[in-house]
């Protein structure tokens, strides 16, 4: 245990405190010490191969020196071994889940372990790869392992002598025959493999939980394979992130011996208050990242919550929400009325086009007084549906037989708008309504011209209002909420009443808001239709 004596020490030294989680894997390693081969040796390797043989790649071009905590990780990543069922020594610990504040150096670390894995690992014909949420992450990832190969000199003489190259497929040592490639967050491709290393980058955006399909894989087919889940935090709530901290936190997995946690984190948020405390969640703070950063930091999130979420979210480790449930089940609730309602009244149209996946939604409002009255047309193709899970198809069949959703054999997988035209010219027969306007996002006008020029065509394009998404959004999303609180708003629909429960919101830097959905199955085209039919209509009205 030479490596966390150093890093108690340095703890001591630089007034770091642990917390619970920190101090509970202290108590886990003094037991496996006792139950298993040490091998402090296979640590002093990788350190010194590390240190001798790779760089900082950002900032100030200068070796790497792991610092006390960092050297205690590797002792627990690569120090201890078994006697597995057939008598060979293999490594004990296979997965490790590393939770500590941004700015600490994951990444760099991370890259230096696939490279020592590749060349020293000893795992011939072995492979290694980078998971994460989507292909930016992987990239982002992958190539800090790329550019350490490039800015180390060993690494360089190997590549001219064709030892060491990147391949269309990511990097490969020739001498071991080992490869390293990067993979995105997709549980049906992950399913089947035979990786020995691999790196989770990120997880507090995943959804899905994706570990078991990889680790299946690792766990058949490779006697050593580790896989390493890293994260800063963050505000994805119910995800793959939470699942892993109550699954390493639980006496569970605490008595498993063959598991790491690594927890850098408040135990608080009252916490956060005293700059004492900071080292929980930033146990190298003062060279990884400077005090005087996450000071400044600090002191910018006070005053806006949405700051003040992602920085003890992503800084301090705490789990927090900047994606909240949005409307309530009284809000959304149906309340019926005639359509007769429209007729002869000013009717505003907000379409939401979704060419695949998702909805493609038409909403119509019209307002009386203080009561805003909102009908929604929504529409998806047959493939689209087939394609769906049973429970959903049945879901999709009750909101066909109330009228609302129109699934269409268009004999292909995709929306066009030509296809909705009918609907809109049926419902302004049958309602008698006034088309007065109508919003729409302008990255689908192209799909949509046809359908505006038709019903909206006049000279001077007044009828016709471009709709920026996302959080330009912000302001007309506030309104409808408040609407809809006071209970001005009415629609008659279930799909409206589940479309409603399915809206989550993100807070943006500002506090300002986007929609979002809870989940990927959810959809809230439907929500987004009618905020731009409100946005429209007061457009209309300034």
């Amino acid at each position: 245990m030479k490596y966390l004596k150093e890093m108690l020490e340095y703890n001591k030294e630089n007034n770091i405190r642990m917390n619970r989680d920190i101090k509970r894997q202290i108590e886990k390693q003094i037991r496996i010490h006792k139950k298993y081969i040490y091998r402090p040796e296979k640590v002093e390797q990788a350190i010194d191969f590390i240190e001798k043989n790779f760089m900082l790649t950002t900032g100030q071009l200068k070796p790497i020196k792991l610092l006390p905590p960092q050297l205690w990780w590797y002792e627990l990543m690569l120090g201890y071994y078994m006697i597995d069922e057939e008598g060979d020594e293999v490594l004990l610990v296979n997965e490790v889940f590393l939770n500590v504040g941004r700015g600490t150096g994951k990444s760099t670390l991370m890259a230096t372990r696939v490279l020592n894995w590749m060349i020293l690992g000893g795992q011939y014909g072995g492979t290694s790869q980078v998971i994460a949420y989507d292909n930016n992450q992987a990239k982002h990832v992958f190539d800090q392992v790329r550019d350490q190969s490039r800015a180390s000199m060993l690494l360089s003489e190997m590549d001219d002598f064709n030892m060491f190259n990147s391949t269309k497929q990511g990097l490969k040592f020739e001498s071991m025959n080992t490869k390293f490639g990067k993979q995105t967050n997709d549980v049906n491709r992950a399913q089947g493999g035979d990786t020995s290393l691999n790196v989770f980058d990120e997880v507090h955006v995943y959804k899905d939980d994706i570990a078991e399909a990889v680790n299946k894989g690792s766990r058949m087919k490779q006697k050593n394979w580790q896989s390493i889940y890293i994260t800063s935090g963050g505000t994805t709530r119910k995800g793959f992130y939470d699942k892993l901290v109550k699954r390493f936190t639980s006496d569970k997995e605490f008595e498993n011996d063959r598991s790491v946690a690594l927890l850098y984190r408040l135990e608080d948020t009252q916490q956060v208050k005293d700059k004492r405390n900071w080292g929980m969640a930033l146990p190298l703070i003062g060279v990884l990242p400077r005090w005087s950063s996450v000071e400044e930091e600090y002191e910018l999130s006070k005053g806006d919550p949405a700051l003040q979420v992602k920085f003890l979210a992503m800084s301090m480790g705490i789990a927090m929400n900047d994606v909240h449930g949005y409307f309530t089940a009284g809000e959304a609730m149906k309340k019926p009325f005639s359509l007769d309602v429209f007729r002869n009244m000013r009717t505003y149209v907000g379409i939401d086009l979704a060419l695949h996946g998702d909805l493609s939604s038409m909403a119509f409002l019209a307002r009386d007084d203080e009561d805003y009255y909102l009908h929604t047309i929504n529409f998806t193709t047959l493939k689209e549906f087939e394609s769906l899970d049973y429970d959903i198809q049945e879901l999709y069949r009750r909101f066909e037989e109330e009228g609302s959703l129109i699934i269409l054999d268009t004999g292909n997988n995709y929306m066009q708008a030509k296809d909705m035209i009918p609907y809109m010219l049926k419902f302004k027969k049958d309602t008698g309504c006034i088309l007065r306007m109508v919003g729409y996002d302008r990255a689908r006008y192209e799909n949509l011209e046809k359908l505006i020029e038709k019903f909206f065509f006049d000279k001077d394009g007044d009828k016709q209002k471009p709709i920026k998404q996302g959080f330009a959004m912000s302001d007309y999303i506030k309104i409808f909420k408040s609407q809809m609180k006071q209970g001005n708003v009415h629609h008659n629909q279930e799909l409206l009443e589940w479309s409603f429960m399915n809206v989550a919101v993100k807070v943006g830097t500002s506090d300002d808001l986007m929609l979002k959905k809870t989940t990927n199955s959810k959809k809230i085209d439907p929500v987004i239709a009618s905020v731009m039919a409100l946005q429209t209509m007061l457009r209309d009205e300034y």
